[in-house]
């Protein structure tokens, strides 16, 4: 379990993610709670320019927009969450900016977005924390003066108090999605094993979790660049019982370009 292979991210997010992690990235209930944080951490303008970073199908963006935030962008690197977040919000009639995009290295202008998100613990994919503090770098130059970076990330002390070495839960009636993990310094291994009870299995993948401590990240995001950084939000997903993973209790990080 040890090896793993650090592109992981690259290639993880499609049809299978949609299935496997549905009581999260598929449920419309999850996400109005989550922009409602969002709103609650941030005080949004209805005009700002908004950047929802690593994405996916843009299902926080299509929420904002639905209230009121017309500036919205997505960027994420799976072309197949990028398909259906353009089919979803074409559906509804709504104008959102789908980009693919590496995290490190958009190549978009300097000082376009007011507002960067980066939710569901999508940052800390890389247990070198230098290749972590190039997309905080990024996100940076990508920031006008004064605005406001977003990080929605797994809680450091409860994930490690709560720490489950497997667990399993039916996605569907077909699909069964098993995990095994493996508690580091740096972060979780997690080895990902789904099964359809009809084909056998779909997928067995290993990937990475990062778990940062708040002092490591207050030290990134002020070498990156950001000032005024709090990190002592938290938020709880799921209060129903019942093992949601990493994801159950997160740490919120605010920080402002200056």
């Amino acid at each position: 379990m040890d090896d793993y292979d650090p592109t992981w991210w690259q290639y993880i997010f499609d049809e299978t993610y949609l299935v496997t992690d549905a009581r999260s990235v598929c449920c419309p209930v999850t996400t109005a709670a989550e922009v409602d944080m969002v709103e609650g951490a941030l005080e949004l303008n209805s005009e700002d320019r908004i950047l929802d970073l690593c994405g996916g199908q843009g299902r926080h963006a299509i929420e904002l927009h639905k209230r009121g935030y017309k500036n919205v962008t997505v960027v994420d690197y799976s072309k197949v969450l990028l398909r259906v977040g353009l089919k979803d919000a074409a559906k509804k009639g709504y104008s959102i900016y789908f980009c693919r995009g590496d995290a490190c290295q958009l190549g978009l202008s300097d000082s376009i977005f007011d507002v960067v998100l980066v939710m569901g613990n999508s940052f800390g994919y890389f247990e070198d924390d230098s290749q972590n503090q190039r997309i905080l770098q990024e996100i940076c130059r990508l920031l006008r003066p004064g605005g406001t970076l977003l990080l929605d990330l797994v809680h450091n002390d409860y994930a490690r108090q709560q720490f489950k070495p497997s667990s399993w839960h039916e996605a569907n009636r077909d699909v069964v999605v098993c995990r095994k993990r493996k508690l580091l310094d740096e972060g979780v291994l997690v080895r990902e094993m789904v099964i359809s009870k009809r084909r056998g299995l779909i997928r067995d993948v290993t990937y990475f979790a990062r778990l940062f401590q708040r002092k490591e990240l207050e030290l990134l995001l002020a070498g990156s660049g950001f000032n005024q950084i709090s990190c002592s939000g938290a938020f709880v997903s799921h209060p129903k019982p019942g093992d949601y993973g990493l994801l159950s209790k997160r740490m919120l990080v605010t920080a402002r370009k200056p």
